[in-house]
């Protein structure tokens, strides 16, 4: 029957294809392991990292309890209950438990969306009423301060390589963990990293891929612009940097390298970053707030922002929710045109 559908479709029957292009079967069960294989790899091992933690809590505490695995809406919200107690997160952790349990309970997601699961939570969020401190903008001083420590007599390769890596975070409002490296070495991507050969210098522009970000999971890449600015000029940092690390790097194939031949870890960044900077008003987010703020003030539209930025709209949504200066300085210069 196979063979009479294939050449219905102009197609050869498979053992009368010649060998290059006739494909061996497999065992079904090294096909299931294959499936098995993508599934898996279906999300970042950081968020598998998160789901795997709160997969743990959940089923420590049904053992604790003497408390069957079964989420039921009692169950769902007792954990609640009980972990709201010690953490914020326990409703981000039923999202790893529901990663894990859910082919085993498929009817996780409705116990979870039940009026009894939903009101534990939102009482649980409401007694414990965790105030958010979020971390101050950076702004164009504070880029002029490392800048200026990178240009000291006294500076070192990593002073520059400091200071190129925020102007960039901050004009293309890039993730701090897009341009260095975790400090968790099984949280590594190499697709993820950076590349010498992307970077490209033409027409007083300065532009590399990026191969990775949340709002590209499939690594299509997304090609990163930069170009004069009054104030500093990311293209002339770019050029300096990449002169002193081709000197010592050579044909290495990231784009940001320490003087070690090491790539930059989010520790090494914090480090130096913290030594300028206090811990408790910036963070690593404060450069991609700190572009958005300044191309806002600058008087560009929300989908200019929110395309330089790589948002989707609903993480925009979002963002500008969580970062009302972002929508003030927009508001602004609204205000400031003809």
């Amino acid at each position: 029957m196979e063979g009479v559908l294939l050449n219905a479709l102009g197609e050869q029957a498979p053992n009368r294809l010649s060998p290059a292009r006739r494909r061996l079967p497999c065992s079904l069960q090294a096909i299931d392991q294959r499936i098995s294989f993508l599934q898996a790899h279906s999300i970042e091992n950081s968020t598998r990292k998160g789901y795997r933690t709160g997969a743990k809590d959940y089923i420590k505490f049904c053992t604790q309890h003497s408390i069957p695995l079964d989420p039921t809406p009692q169950t769902l919200a007792r954990y609640i209950a009980y972990t709201s107690q010690f953490i914020a997160s326990a409703p981000k952790y039923l999202t790893g438990a529901r990663h894990f349990l859910t082919d085993i309970y498929p009817n996780f997601d409705d116990n979870r969306k039940s009026a009894f699961v939903r009101t534990t939570i939102r009482g649980s969020i409401k007694v414990r009423g965790d105030p958010i401190h979020r971390k101050l903008s950076l702004r164009l001083s504070h880029l002029l301060t490392f800048h200026s420590i990178a240009l000291h007599s006294s500076a070192t390769y990593d002073d520059l390589l400091l200071s190129t890596i925020l102007t960039v975070a901050f004009f293309a409002c890039h993730r701090i963990g897009e341009l260095v490296i975790p400090n968790d070495r099984s949280l590594f991507d190499w697709k993820k990293i950076i590349k010498r050969s992307s970077l490209n210098f033409l027409l007083k522009r300065a532009s590399y891929i990026l191969p990775y970000h949340k709002g590209d999971p499939l690594y299509h890449g997304t090609l990163i612009m930069h170009m004069d600015h009054d104030a500093i000029n990311p293209v002339l940092l770019l050029y300096t940097y990449v002169h002193q690390r081709d000197l010592r790097h050579g044909a290495r194939p990231a784009l940001f390298i320490k003087e070690d031949g090491s790539l930059p870890t989010r520790s090494w960044f914090e480090q130096k970053f913290f030594s300028v900077l206090p811990r408790c008003d910036y963070g690593g987010h404060s450069a991609r707030a700190g572009g958005a703020t300044y191309y806002a003030n600058l008087g560009l539209s929300e989908d200019v922002i929110q395309a330089i930025g790589r948002w989707s709209s609903i993480s925009w949504k979002s963002y500008i929710r969580d970062n009302p200066t972002i929508r003030a300085e927009l508001q602004l210069a609204a205000l400031r045109r003809p």
